[in-house]
């Protein structure tokens, strides 16, 4: 009888064992991109996947500038590298010379520009 109850009291700690995942063996996962960004004379934002809209802005000054995504969860740094005159760009995902790059890792950011 004591070694049943022994047993059982062994269980969920057993269980918690096995499920529990190994340093190191988790895949990463990627953040998300997002599914639109658009570039305005003062401020940039994404729209991400779960709907949320991210909105840096630019303090005073022109030219190239830098910020952090604001509204959202993801408080990403966002660099605008080449302003427009325009007051609205839509932006997508580029391979090379972009306009705008934002994404949590500033050492391999999201790079994106005029899509048309």
């Amino acid at each position: 009888m004591i070694r049943q109850i022994a047993l059982i009291a062994l269980l969920p700690l057993v269980a918690g064992c096995a499920a529990a995942p190994r340093a190191g063996t988790q895949a990463a996962t990627a953040p998300p991109a997002p599914v639109a960004v658009t570039l305005y004379r003062d401020t940039v934002t994404a729209r991400m996947p779960g709907g949320a809209l991210c909105t840096a802005v630019r303090e005073a000054g022109g030219g190239a500038w830098e910020g952090r995504f604001a509204g959202c969860p993801q408080t990403w740094p966002v660099a605008v590298l080449r302003p427009s005159p325009r007051p609205r760009v839509a932006l997508g995902p580029v391979a090379a010379d972009p306009w705008v790059t934002l994404g949590p890792d500033p050492a391999a950011p999201l790079l994106y520009g005029p899509t048309g």
